[in-house]
């Protein structure tokens, strides 16, 4: 089954350097692995991800490049001020996400 990728945050558990060192390294492990999210869904701080943390850009990117589809969060975008800086992926929007989260076949991951 296909997977969905929920990041609800820039790092891992209580983020700080250590949980934002623990998400990149997630996705970098992302790159190595046979099965790979179908698509991601980036809200709240993920969004800083894609926008302006050049670590996660470029991983981010090599997902993409894989084939993942990644989606921002406009409105988080707009709260954190760097809808104009995103260079991965598209803006999407809460109806986008719920959309692909409660209509899909696919297995949701969280985190």
């Amino acid at each position: 089954m296909e997977k969905i990728l929920l990041l609800k945050s820039d790092g891992i558990g209580e983020s700080g350097e250590l949980g934002r060192k623990l998400m990149l390294n997630f996705l970098g492990t992302l790159l190595t692995m046979e099965s790979i999210p179908k698509e991601m869904y980036l809200l709240n701080r993920a969004v800083l991800l894609a926008t302006i943390d050049i670590e996660g850009i470029e991983v981010l990117k090599r997902l993409e490049e894989k084939g993942v589809k990644i989606y921002s969060c406009q409105t988080c975008l707009g709260y954190f001020k760097v809808l104009e800086k995103l260079q991965v992926g598209s803006v999407g929007n809460m109806q986008d996400t719920a959309s692909a989260l409660l209509g899909s076949n696919y297995s949701v991951i969280a985190i």
